[in-house]
């Protein structure tokens, strides 16, 4: 028995041909699973019925008929498909992630305590804050994963998301126990790709969340030199530099399953480079803000 690639389903192992990729037999055929090299298929489909016609030279080879599948191709690479049980798993995964976004009002004391203390931000008029902090949170996990989806389906990959068993722990504890930490789920990937579009592929999360800390810190630096007040506004950009620089940070262990694996693996520079910049932005997360305030 194997794990389907594309619906985790326990069946009996059906490998594409064309991309190489496993599956249960509800989508062992290249149209049931969004095979990535679909064009190849309707090359070899094309040519099955060119050959069964004695064809070759026939009429419909005046039409270039091998310039469309090129086409698709492209077309099918910069397309962002969502399958119905990615959409699920990230509903589920959104869900979880703005209650731990709640929990870390609970400070260590898990999501009981954290209602209450929401309920009184809200009495004093700081509801935005808390809406700002749930938002940040979700925003930085979804950049972070749609990141890494993105970019592999752009190399032609096929690329979901999925919940995981762990990731189910993972998010229980962190409400529990007021933990900010992201552990829903993972993007999987699959499909012929080499290890440069592979290693870009997993590179695309962390980079992200790097341009999103050094965004809002460079927001607050030009709020400061213009002279606006960063009290309070800037206690949302302090924290939303520093959960993305920790996020990517996190990420870029260079031990698997984390990214930085993959990243080390494909070009140990790069991985060298966005790590220290994740950990300045940290340290500047910590440090600068308190300075501008």
């Amino acid at each position: 028995m194997t794990t389907c690639s594309l619906c985790g389903v326990d069946d009996l192992g059906f490998t594409c041909p064309y991309c190489n990729t496993v599956y249960c037999s509800d989508h062992r055929l290249p149209e049931s699973h969004g095979c990535p090299a679909m064009h190849r298929v309707r090359e070899d489909a094309r040519r099955r019925v060119s050959d069964s016609i004695g064809g070759q030279d026939q009429d419909e080879n005046i039409i270039q008929p091998a310039q469309k599948p090129r086409r698709k191709k492209r077309s099918r690479s910069r397309k962002k498909r969502f399958s119905s049980t990615e959409v699920r798993d990230l509903i589920i995964a959104s869900i979880l992630v703005i209650l731990v976004g709640i929990s870390i009002f609970g400070n260590s004391q898990g999501i009981i305590n954290a209602f209450t203390n929401v309920i009184l931000y809200l009495n004093i008029g700081l509801g935005w804050l808390v809406i700002g902090t749930i938002g940040m949170f979700l925003a930085s996990f979804m950049a972070h994963e749609m990141a890494h989806k993105f970019v592999a389906q752009h190399y032609g990959m096929w690329s979901e998301f999925r919940m995981t068993s762990m990731g189910y722990y993972l998010s229980a504890m962190a409400i529990l126990f007021s933990l900010p930490i992201f552990g829903t789920g993972v993007v999987y990937t699959s499909g012929t790709t080499s290890t440069e579009h592979n290693g870009k592929s997993n590179l695309a999360g962390p980079l992200t969340n790097f341009v999103i800390a050094a965004a809002l810190a460079i927001i607050s630096i030009l709020m400061f030199v213009a002279g606006v007040p960063l009290f309070p506004l800037g206690m949302l950009l302090q924290y939303g530099v520093q959960l993305n620089a920790f996020l990517g940070l996190f990420n870029m262990i260079p031990i698997q399953p984390f990214d930085g694996a993959t990243v080390r693996n494909w070009n140990s520079r790069v991985w060298i480079a966005v790590t220290i910049g994740l950990l300045f932005m940290l340290i500047l997360g910590y440090v600068m803000f308190p300075i501008l305030m």
